[in-house]
């Protein structure tokens, strides 16, 4: 059996309806998908056996492979996924722009589905092979019927393994056990590529919130894997013979403090901008880090720093903070004392100490703060509101998109400028969208960079959220455990004991 211990409650399973993290890594238990990523950011097949390309570039004809069965005995069949991407289309930032450029997707056969776009566009098997938030998995098309704002509560997929519905107690644990007619591909594991071999009859997702507990169950051999070390508990850790922390840069995101352009007072651009004037990134990296400067850099990059698109264009109000300029701009806006309210996520230490962070920094620039503490399980239901703080939406809230989302313009959401139909925030730019058109349309990595810096320029004037550091990912890691996917997603095929 493997024991992990998830960042946050496993509250639902399905990952079209969040964009949660926890939720996105242990559905990769139970979900597979057409397509994947591999270590090279290769799209290879996965579900699919392969696919074809109409010369004129506009029809792909993706056929899946033999022994596909989903976890109620059922055969997957390509009306299956039509149903999985149609439902995964309608909520997911590229999704919804392959979606804008399809004529049709509609399944031919038992084993073939057509896609016929109505342009040449590149990003079509990019789309379908993501390996973030929203993935694209693949699940009966009676289930994928159902609105993907209201998340399934039937269980089935056809990855490795399977959750036993009755053992699950959200708050507590999710139990999976492996699916013994899943075929892995033939080929190597090679992140989310390749053959999918589960080890365990069993996997356990526990929720422990207390950071502390989680290091010392690690250790004393209770569990096998804990998603993230914070920095004081490393040593815990580092000092066992049981256990050991890996850091990974690929796993890592940047901190990110969401903002709401639909409530007051943030839906006044000159209040934003004091809120970028507000604030600078070395406070929260050091209070979530310590002196564990290996596990974090200061960034001011859209599209994170060490990435393709990486860029300094407009990020004077992100490297330093001036405060005489935010309270300039609070005044020229007519700030009138409306609360920021916090919702301070109190069992993640990094939430946690983000929030102690900013609710001082925001005061001293004059912001009147309403602190409010809760949890991520909250939070993450509750920021899918946009009624005002009173009534249960809200203002701020952070989190942490990973390198592979956001170092690409396609899947980066600061970027979309979708309003209403956008991610949280919901950020309005009709320039962003113009620009992330002209973005998909090119091959050339010059003019690539070019319109990226362009989405970066526009993205600081606008807000939709302000950069507060990036960071490596530490988890901690039982010594008897190998086979571990260095991956920007946790992956728990390929692991295994040794012998």
């Amino acid at each position: 059996m493997l024991k992990l211990r998830v960042n946050g409650d496993v509250n639902t399973m399905d990952p079209i309806a969040t964009t949660n993290f926890t939720i996105r890594n242990v559905a990769y238990l139970v979900y597979d998908t057409l397509f994947a990523l591999d270590s090279n950011y290769q799209v290879q097949p996965q579900m699919a056996e392969g696919y074809t390309l109409s010369d004129d570039q506009l029809t792909y004809t993706i056929t899946l492979r033999d022994g596909l069965k989903f976890h109620d005995g059922a055969p997957v069949t390509a009306a299956d996924a039509v149903a999985s991407l149609q439902r995964w289309g309608k909520v997911d930032g590229l999704g919804k722009i392959l979606f804008s450029k399809t004529e049709s997707l509609a399944a031919k056969d038992e084993k073939t589905l057509v896609l016929k776009m109505t342009e040449p566009w590149g990003q079509v098997l990019p789309a379908l092979g993501k390996i973030s938030s929203n993935v694209p998995v693949i699940m009966p098309a009676r289930l994928a019927a159902q609105d993907p704002g209201d998340p399934v509560k039937e269980i089935i997929g056809s990855g490795p393994y399977r959750m036993v519905v009755d053992e699950w107690v959200p708050g507590s644990v999710a139990v999976y056990e492996k699916f013994e007619d899943y075929v892995p591909r033939a080929e190597p594991a090679n992140m989310a590529a390749g053959g999918k071999v589960a080890y365990f009859d069993r996997v356990e997702a526990h929720y422990i919130p207390d950071p502390a507990q989680a290091a010392d169950a690690l250790v004393n051999g209770e569990i096998d894997w804990v998603e993230d070390v914070g920095a004081d508990m490393m040593p815990v850790i580092e000092e066992s013979t049981t256990a050991k922390v890996l850091i990974s840069p690929q796993a890592g995101n940047s901190l990110q403090l969401v903002v709401n352009h639909l409530n007051p007072p943030f839906d006044n651009p000159k209040i934003r901008e004091a809120l970028q004037w507000s604030l600078e990134q070395a406070p929260f990296m050091q209070a979530i880090y310590g002196d564990r400067t290996d596990l974090y850099q200061l960034c001011a990059a859209v599209f994170f720093c060490g990435s393709p698109f990486e860029s300094e264009v407009n990020t004077d109000r992100i490297v330093r903070r001036d405060l005489d300029k935010a309270k300039a701009l609070l005044a020229e806006a007519g700030y009138d004392g409306t609360p920021v309210l916090l919702l301070h996520v109190t069992e993640n230490p990094f939430h946690d100490r983000a929030y102690s962070v900013l609710k001082p920094m925001l005061e001293e620039a004059g912001f009147v703060v309403d602190e409010q503490m809760t949890d991520w399980a909250t939070v993450s239901t509750r920021r899918t509101s946009k009624e005002p703080g009173d009534k249960g939406g809200w203002n701020v809230f952070f989190t942490g998109w990973g390198f592979v989302d956001q170092s690409n313009p396609m899947t980066n959401v600061y970027v979309a400028g979708q309003g209403l139909n956008g991610w949280y925030g919901w950020a309005d730019s009709a320039e962003l969208r113009d620009l992330r058109v002209k973005f998909a349309a090119t091959s050339d990595l010059a003019e690539q960079k070019r319109l990226a810096e362009d989405m970066q320029r526009v993205a600081y004037d606008l807000v939709p959220f302000v950069p507060l550091g990036q960071a490596s990912i530490a988890q901690g890691v039982a010594t008897n455990l190998e086979g571990f996917i260095d991956s920007p997603v946790p992956f728990f095929w390929n692991v295994r004991r040794k012998h």
